[in-house]
């Protein structure tokens, strides 16, 4: 639909473009274009030359230029190690930042690998001297979300993310054309501004944001019981004296015998298949310590060069 917009608009601009310079010449006493006496049209080369001269040079010299934006994005969670990526949970946010005075309307699609993901292009208006962004709730749109429930699709946009992992690049195009933003048009954002050939590729920054994050919980508390015991012989002339670390859970009962029993006969059978008496087993110390995990983040930024076709 997009692009059916755009051959529209630049078939009206080419035509207007056209009128305007039949009349120009009309003015002057002399038609733009002669007829010779085979009824064959050919153009005045001396109005072409007056054009030739007085045209801008600064000004775009092709018809068409399009200007693209290819912004890599991760998006869902990994749970295993089978990949180049490490496990966790991947975002990515893409930034346009419109540095001219004026608006900029671009057009986008998200290209997934394997054409996992499919998506026409969409409109985004960039007010003048302002920053939209794209990320993967933007991306995927309501994927885990009721459509019904638009209003809240702000808060609930963490949850557009999908749960399996989804790679792929975002295109971010802008079409100029006779030094006008044709895409401007999509969104009624009609102007007088002509887009010289030096700032085609200085219109917008496209920057990206790649964040992973490898725990469910911001933070997550361990708990470790510790206890220190001794072990006597079978003729009680000699102690072994050892400590244990055990990591257990709260809001449970715990032995500390049972378990500095268990992980002795796990460890004695694997040899004798022999089992240990809990008389003989002394426990003189026992502690519980904690530690909390804090959430293992990464960050890479990346700046999107500007491709001119």
């Amino acid at each position: 639909m997009v692009r059916h917009y755009k051959f529209y608009i630049i078939l009206a601009l080419s035509i207007t473009q056209i009128l305007i310079l039949v009349e120009g010449g009309e003015g002057e006493g002399e038609s733009w274009l002669n007829k010779n006496v085979l009824g064959q049209t050919t153009m005045d080369t001396s109005t072409t030359a007056i054009n030739s001269s007085n045209s801008n040079p600064n000004l775009l010299a092709q018809r068409e230029v399009t200007v693209n934006y290819f912004a890599r994005f991760n998006c869902g969670s990994i749970d295993d190690d089978s990949g180049p990526l490490r496990p966790g949970k991947y975002d990515s946010d893409i930034t346009i930042f419109n540095k001219k005075e004026f608006p900029i309307t671009v057009i986008w699609k998200a290209i997934a690998v394997d054409q996992q993901y499919k998506s026409n292009f969409n409109i985004l208006n960039i007010p003048p001297e302002s920053i939209v962004n794209i990320n993967c709730a933007k991306i995927f749109p309501f994927s885990h979300t009721n459509p019904d429930n638009v209003a809240n699709s702000t808060i609930k946009s963490i949850n557009n993310i999908p749960n399996s992992f989804t790679e792929g690049i975002v295109k971010i195009e802008i079409t100029i054309s006779d030094g006008l933003l044709v895409n401007n048009f999509l969104n009624n954002q009609i102007g007088n501004m002509v887009i010289n050939s030096s700032e085609i590729d200085d219109l917008v920054n496209v920057d990206v944001l790649h964040t992973v994050n490898t725990l469910d919980d911001l933070n997550k508390e361990a708990l470790y019981l510790i206890a220190d015991f001794s072990i006597r012989s079978n003729d009680e002339k000699r102690t072994d004296n050892l400590t244990a670390v055990f990591d257990i859970k709260p809001n449970e009962i715990t032995n500390p015998l049972n378990l500095i029993k268990n992980k002795l006969d796990s460890e004695l059978g694997k040899d004798t298949n022999s089992t240990i008496d809990e008389s003989r087993i002394l426990i003189s110390k026992t502690k519980i310590i904690s530690s909390t995990y804090t959430d293992n983040h990464a960050l890479t930024v990346q700046r999107v060069e500007p491709i001119i076709s």
